[in-house]
C-alpha cells in the first residue's frame, strides 16, 4: 500500500515535468499574463500622470489675458452694435419714426466708434500675442488655434481697410472677415481653449 502511493508521487511528477518540459507555455502563461497585464497598468498609470504633469504646467497669465479681452471687446463694440441696429430694424415691428432714429443713430456710431476699431483691433492682437508667450499650455492645441485665427481675422480686416489686396479678391475677403462663422469658430477655439487651461 505504501509502495503504491509512493509510486504513485514519482508518476505524477514525472508526468509534470514532461507536460512542462513539452509545453513550456504551461509554466509561464500566468506570469506572462501578469506582466501583461501589469505592463498595461503602468502604461495606463504613466499616460494619466503624463496628463496631470501637463494640466500642471498649463498656466495663463492673467494681466495679458483680460488686457486683450478688454482691448478686443471694445475695439469690436461698434461692430456689435452695427448688427444689433441692422437686426433691429429687420426683424423688430418698429415703426418709420423708429427705424429712422436707429438708422442715424447706426450712421452716427460708424461715423465716430468704428476708427476705433481699426486702431484698437492691432493693439489687442499684439497683447494677445503677448500673452500667448508669457502662458504655457501643453495639454491642447487650442490656444494656438485661437491666436491663428485673431490674428487671420485682423489680418483680413487690415487688408480691407488699406485696400492691398486686389479688386476680384475684396468681397471675398470682406465675406471671410465679416462671416458670423468665422467670427464662431473664434469664439468657440479661445473659449474652449481657455476652459482647458483653467
Amino acid at each position: 500500500m505504501i509502495v503504491s502511493k509512493e509510486y504513485g508521487k514519482i508518476i505524477l511528477i514525472v508526468l509534470m515535468t514532461l507536460a512542462f518540459w513539452f509545453f513550456p507555455n504551461l509554466a509561464t502563461a500566468d506570469d506572462h499574463e501578469r506582466e501583461h497585464r501589469d505592463s498595461r497598468r503602468h502604461e495606463i498609470s504613466k499616460k494619466h500622470e503624463d496628463k496631470r504633469e501637463r494640466k500642471k504646467d498649463d498656466k495663463g497669465n492673467e494681466v495679458t489675458g483680460q488686457l486683450a479681452l478688454w482691448f478686443l471687446v471694445a475695439a469690436n463694440l461698434s461692430v456689435a452694435l452695427s448688427i444689433i441696429f441692422k437686426s433691429a430694424n429687420r426683424f423688430l415691428p418698429l415703426g418709420t419714426k423708429s427705424k429712422s432714429l436707429i438708422n442715424r443713430f447706426n450712421k452716427f456710431h460708424k461715423k465716430y466708434l468704428r476708427r476705433f476699431h481699426y486702431v484698437l483691433n492691432p493693439i489687442g492682437i499684439c497683447i494677445a500675442f503677448f500673452h500667448f508667450l508669457l502662458s504655457s499650455c501643453r495639454s491642447s492645441p487650442f490656444p494656438e488655434l485661437g491666436l491663428l485665427l485673431m490674428t487671420l481675422i485682423v489680418g483680413l480686416g487690415l487688408m480691407i481697410k488699406f485696400k492691398v489686396t486686389p479688386k476680384w479678391m475684396r468681397r471675398f475677403v470682406y465675406r471671410l472677415h465679416t462671416s458670423s462663422a468665422t467670427f464662431s469658430a473664434l469664439i468657440f477655439v479661445l473659449v474652449i481653449g481657455h476652459l482647458i487651461v483653467d
